[in-house]
């Protein structure tokens, strides 16, 4: 058995007793032997110290092995901090894990409760406190990397603080500040409330090194939403760059057009005041060229009558000159020409109606008189040639009420739209299947449900593919060989359309099946 012994010194040690019972003769006398356990109390004691040591190794271990983990698996910061205090509340048992920012810059500076861990049945302390004494011992602690290691509160030597924790009902600390790489500054902090706590050393070092890992995930963070940051703003640049691009090809384009509407308003003044002039002089004198000359034949048939034998010189002249054949052809060469002058009077209108020069300013027009107008001066085009037979032209026009619009600026939408319908129906010339019927353009005008005209050109072309639908509307973008395209006609249409009357241009087509290109603007503009 175990025995406390005491030495000759007074001085006590344990002992393992052993009792023998001898027998000698008639005599049993029992045989005590006493052995000093000092140096196997002192092994066992170390041995069991060893155990304490590897069994809170392995708890730091999992503990770091978990924080390790969230940091890999979110750079999200809030995320970070609340895995961070429930971890630590779960692995040392305590009532309550807070983590906490100092602000000193606000106004006024406060202590940022952002993340807790705790029992359920305690109240929450998440929030902003102000810090009324900026030199108290919790600040100079945490500016001076310091631990707050308090066993119990009740003994805590600053009265402030003690207070503090006192009306909290915390009855123990272990606070440890955090200074992250951007200079920011933080601590998590432990709080037993029920009862009194004894912080051991080894509990300080795991939280030591519990705090050296979420210094580096803070940090990590705080890298991340800096570089998540910087991506967004030269993201949001590029955005900005592309706008301001996009910007500069429409104002590019819309210099074109109106130098191109300039241009056409300066031809169209110049054909009109050319042509006019002259045209009305003709169209002016066919009249009395008309009556004057009626009047000759008159005379000439009354001469006829009165003379009906005239003299032989006179039947020879009249043979010569075919007089007989001139009183039948004159009138109707008159009348030709009165075709012909009326004939010219009606393309400058046509020119006048598709310009729309005296009509800059937006009102109501009659749809149809605008795409009558650019098919006439397109006239030429649709005619059949030498290489090909005319291209049919089939109208489907609705009843439409006069629309407000820019006349010129929407004509010049026909005049691109009919152009390249007439292009795109050109290029199946070469084709052995096509026929003169296939030769097909075919324009239809309607009123939709939605207080809209629409008004749809289509063609028996080639059709498009699905990348050239996709930038047909582009600036400079164009299918067709050098010199013979701008790029800028379906860009310009789409901006007088869509920006200029508030509708939409789009375009329907399937390759080999021919294109259909849909203007839909309102009845009625609406006024800022």
């Amino acid at each position: 058995f175990d025995w406390l012994h005491r030495r000759l010194d007074g001085t006590d040690f344990p002992a393992e007793v052993v009792l023998t019972v001898i027998e000698v003769g008639n005599q049993k006398h029992i045989q005590a032997v006493v052995q000093d356990l000092t140096d196997r109390k002192v092994a066992e004691e170390t041995l069991v110290r060893s155990e304490q040591a590897l069994r809170q190794q392995a708890q730091r271990e999992q503990l770091l092995n978990q924080i390790a983990n969230q940091i890999r698996n979110s750079l999200d910061l809030d995320t970070i901090l609340a895995t961070a205090v429930q971890e630590i509340r779960n692995l040392m048992h305590l009532d309550w894990c807070i983590f906490t920012w100092y602000r000193p810059n606000s106004n006024p500076p406060v202590w940022d409760i952002v993340c807790e861990a705790k029992n359920a049945d305690l109240p929450s302390i998440l929030g902003t406190y102000p810090i009324d004494d900026k030199s108290s011992l919790a600040v100079r602690q945490i500016l001076r990397r310091e631990i707050l290691r308090i066993d119990d509160v009740s003994t805590f030597e600053d009265v402030e603080l003690r207070e503090i924790f006192q009306a909290s009902k915390f009855n123990s600390v272990l606070s440890l500040p955090i200074h992250t790489a951007s200079g920011d500054i933080g601590a998590i902090t432990c709080y037993q409330a029920l009862s009194l706590r004894n912080w051991s050393d080894s509990e300080v070092e795991l939280m030591q090194a519990v705090i050296a890992q979420i210094a580096i995930a803070i940090d990590h963070a705080e890298l991340y939403d800096q570089t998540r940051t910087t991506a967004q703003l030269a993201q949001a640049q590029t955005q900005k760059l592309e706008q301001t691009l996009r910007q500069l090809q429409r104002t590019q384009t819309q210099l074109i057009q109106s130098e191109k509407m300039s241009s056409l308003g300066q031809l169209v003044a110049g054909v009109a005041h050319e042509i006019n002039n002259p045209v009305n002089f003709i169209y002016g004198n066919l009249s009395y060229t008309s009556e004057y000359t009626e009047n000759l034949l008159k005379l000439l048939q009354l001469y006829q009558q009165e003379y009906p034998q005239p003299s032989a010189t006179i039947l020879d002249t009249r043979e010569a000159f075919e007089i007989d054949y001139i009183v039948e052809d004159l009138p109707k060469i008159l009348t030709s020409m009165k075709v012909g002058a009326d004939r010219i009077r009606d393309i400058v209108l046509s020119l006048r109606t598709f310009s729309r020069l005296d009509e800059a300013e937006m009102k109501q027009v009659d749809i149809h008189d605008g795409i009558e107008s650019t098919l006439l001066i397109l006239q030429n085009r649709l005619k059949n040639k030498p290489d090909r037979p005319p291209i049919n032209l089939i109208k489907e026009y609705g009843e439409l009420p006069l629309v407000e619009c820019y006349p010129g600026q929407l004509n010049q939408v026909f005049m691109n739209l009919l152009s390249n319908a007439i292009d795109a129906v050109e290029m199946e010339i070469n084709k052995p299947d096509r026929t003169s019927k296939n030769l097909t353009i075919t324009i239809r005008t309607e009123v939709t449900d939605n207080n809209c005209v629409a008004m749809r050109i289509t063609d028996s072309g080639p059709g498009l593919s699905e990348d050239v639908k996709r930038r047909l509307f582009d600036p400079f973008f164009t299918t067709k060989p050098v010199g013979k395209g701008t790029g800028l006609g379906l860009a310009i249409s789409h901006s007088i359309v869509v920006e200029k009357h508030g509708g939409q241009l789009s375009c329907n087509s399937v390759l080999g099946e021919g294109s259909e290109f849909a203007i839909e603007i309102p009845l009625r503009q609406k006024r800022n």
